[in-house]
C-alpha cells in the first residue's frame, strides 16, 4: 500500500516517513501530509504521487505514537507544541527550509498551528475537515458544558475506552471507517453536530449488525490499520486527547491576550459537507485569522481524502499549483 519508510530523528521521536518525489525537482517548497485519529500515514496513500506528479516532494509520516514512530510515555508529551515542533523537524531534514503543511483531523490541528508556533518552517497551509481549534476557555469543560460528559473527547481519555479498542482492533476500525448509506454512520445518526453526535463512541459497545453505514476500506486497507494497531495498541493515537489541556495551556502562552494575528501564509480548507463531527459550519470563522483564504466543498463524510480521492487531490494540486 505504502513505499517503504525512511526513518527520521527528530524532537526526541523517530518517525517513520512515506514519501513519494517528482521526477525532477522542481519547487522550493515541500508537502507534509498529517493524519489525524485513528489513522496512519496510509491515510494519505492515494495523495503521494499526484502530489509528486505536480512537482512537490511530499512525505507522510506515521504521527508520534502511531504506527511504525516512536512515542513518549509522558502522555501530556503529544501537544500542539511537540507535534509542530515534529514537522519541523522533518522539513529541516528533508533539505527544505519551508513546506506546505496539509493535515485532516486531528493533523489538522497540526496544521493550521504551524503559522504560529513554527512561523520559519511553513510556507502555506491546507486542512481537511477541522475547525480552527483556539479556545479561550478550557476545552474539557467547554465540551462537557456544549454536549455533556458522554462526550467522545472526555471518553477517548478513560482507560475503559483504550482497552475496548485494543480488545479487536479490526473490529474497532469497521467501526470507525464507515460511510454514509442513508441512515448516518457510527460517527453520527443524527446528521447534526449535537450531544447524541459527539457522544458516538458509546455505540462501540452496541452489536457490529447495529452500525449504521458501510466499511469504506477493503480487506487489505483493514487489515494494514489493524496489523498495525495490535503492535502498537490505541496508546499513542489516544494520547493526543490526553494532551488537549497541554494544547490549552500552549495557546494561551502564545495568545495571552486572547487575540490571534493573522497568519501571512496563504490556507485552504476542505470541507466535507456530510461531516457532523467537524460540521462545515464551525469553520466560518477562518477568515479571522488568515490573511490570504480559501475554502472549498466536497461531498463527502468524515474521512473525507479516503472517501473521495480522486476529488481531494483535484482540490489539494489546483491549490498548490496555483500558489507555489
Amino acid at each position: 500500500m505504502l513505499p517503504e519508510p525512511r526513518f527520521v530523528s527528530t524532537n526526541g521521536v523517530r518517525l517513520a516517513v512515506f514519501e513519494a518525489k517528482p521526477a525532477q525537482r522542481t519547487k522550493d517548497v515541500c508537502v507534509v501530509l498529517c493524519h489525524g485519529f485513528p489513522e496512519l500515514a496510509a491515510s494519505w496513500r492515494n495523495q503521494l504521487q499526484p502530489i509528486a506528479d505536480a512537482g512537490f516532494h511530499v512525505m507522510a509520516p506515521d504521527m508520534r505514537g502511531y504506527g511504525q514512530s516512536s512515542g513518549p510515555e509522558d502522555r501530556r508529551a503529544y501537544s500542539i507544541a511537540e507535534t509542530t515542533a515534529d514537522v519541523a523537524g522533518l522539513i529541516a531534514d528533508a533539505g527544505y527550509e519551508k513546506a506546505v503543511v496539509v493535515g485532516h483531523d486531528f493533523g489538522g490541528m497540526v496544521s493550521w498551528m504551524m503559522p504560529y508556533l513554527q512561523p520559519d518552517s511553513v510556507a502555506g497551509v491546507i486542512t481537511l475537515n477541522t475547525p480552527f481549534g483556539y479556545s479561550r476557555e478550557n476545552p474539557i469543560e467547554r465540551y462537557e458544558q456544549a454536549y455533556g460528559p458522554r462526550n467522545y473527547v472526555a471518553h477517548f481519555q478513560t482507560q475503559e475506552c483504550e482497552d475496548e479498542l485494543d480488545k479487536d482492533p479490526e473490529r474497532s476500525f469497521r467501526f470507525f471507517m464507515r460511510r454514509d448509506t442513508g441512515a448516518g454512520t457510527n460517527l453520527s445518526r443524527t446528521g447534526r453536530h449535537d450531544p447524541d453526535t459527539m457522544a458516538y463512541i458509546h455505540w462501540l459497545w452496541d452489536d457490529e449488525s447495529t452500525w449504521p453505514g458501510e466499511v469504506i476500506m477493503g480487506p487489505e486497507e483493514l487489515r494494514h490499520y489493524a496489523d498495525a494497531y495490535a503492535r502498537t495498541g490505541f496508546r499513542g493515537g489516544l494520547s493526543w486527547y490526553h494532551s488537549i489541556l497541554r494544547n490549552w495551556e500552549v495557546h494561551t502562552e502564545r495568545f495571552p491576550d486572547g487575540n490571534v494575528p493573522k497568519a501571512d501564509v496563504p490556507a485552504l480548507l476542505i470541507a466535507a459537507r456530510h461531516d457532523p463531527i467537524c460540521h462545515p459550519s464551525l469553520t466560518d470563522d477562518l477568515l479571522h485569522y488568515f490573511e490570504n483564504f480559501e475554502r472549498r466543498m466536497i461531498d463527502t463524510g468524515h474521512w473525507t481524502q479516503l472517501e473521495d480521492p480522486e476529488g481531494t487531490n483535484d482540490i489539494l494540486v489546483d491549490w498548490l499549483t496555483r500558489h507555489f
